[in-house]
């Protein structure tokens, strides 16, 4: 072992720990992104627009940008190869330079990104409960607990149910013949508690969920910074534990090895 000081061993441990998870995750990751990626049309005969990245595409990337990050971190720390830790701190660096970069356009296009949200969740809406094309019941279970949730109603509000341009088969299906001011069929979703049967007659949830959760957000901007802040505060106590391995490395090679001739080829890199 040719890191021996006490903060090497200790960065040491701390950075397989950490990448030891991020592998088992990237594994997850990746494994149900093409589960669902395998699985016909469940994301793609849905998400039909151009400019939707589908589900299983991004759980995809993650899991194999998680896997290819910490391959090299747990090999570099492990056999202590300087050349890996060298590419994985780079990798890192990045990674957390691109993050600040995409909060800042996400703060300065916040209206942009919101619009395109809101497409692609009207686009979703669309097939609530049609077991054609959500044959695995997904998105009619994430709309309902999404619903339940928040105490909301639709994208905008109850009326969107009733509105075959926003939720096109539920509102087909249920709500054909229904005049504008009667009362529309609704989710069991939008209404409190166990029932069997939910219409906008009776006691239901009246906020859409655009709504409740730009309030939710609001509420906990707070712990939603904190969380952010652990993350990028993570990333650099990792990097700085590479940096402490790295450097330990590099000075065993200078004051020792070099000297007495021991063959470097691999961790001089």
């Amino acid at each position: 072992m040719r890191v021996t000081s006490c903060g090497g061993r200790c960065g040491k441990v701390l950075l397989l720990l950490v990448n030891f998870v991020i592998f088992g995750a990237g594994g997850g990751l990746l494994g149900l992104g093409i589960f669902y990626h395998l699985d016909g049309g469940l994301y793609e005969n849905v998400i039909k627009e151009a400019e939707v990245i589908t589900l299983p595409v991004i759980m995809m990337f993650l899991g194999s940008l998680f896997l290819f990050i910490s391959f090299f971190a747990i090999i570099g720390a492990t056999c202590e190869v300087k050349i890996m830790l060298n590419i994985y701190m780079g990798i890192v660096a990045v990674v957390l330079l691109l993050e600040v970069l995409l909060m800042s356009v996400c703060v300065a296009m916040r209206g942009e990104v919101e619009k395109r949200v809101i497409s692609g969740v009207h686009h979703v809406l669309e097939y609530y409960g049609d077991t054609d094309n959500d044959q695995w019941n997904v998105i009619t279970k994430v709309i309902d607990e999404t619903q339940q949730w928040l105490n909301c109603c639709g994208l905008e509000g109850p009326k969107d149910w009733g509105d075959a341009s926003k939720a096109k088969y539920w509102a087909e299906k249920h709500n054909s013949d229904v005049e504008v001011d009667d009362k529309i069929e609704l989710p069991v979703s939008c209404c409190a508690g166990n029932v069997d049967t939910c219409s906008s007659g009776g006691a239901h949830h009246t906020g859409g969920c655009r709504e409740e959760l730009n309030n939710f957000v609001e509420e906990n901007i707070t712990y939603i910074s904190v969380c952010g802040m652990v993350l990028i505060l993570l990333q650099i106590f990792i990097l700085i534990c590479s940096l402490k391995i790295r450097f330990e490395l590099s000075d065993k090679y200078d004051c020792e090895d070099y000297h007495t001739g021991t063959d470097m080829e691999i961790t001089s890199m």
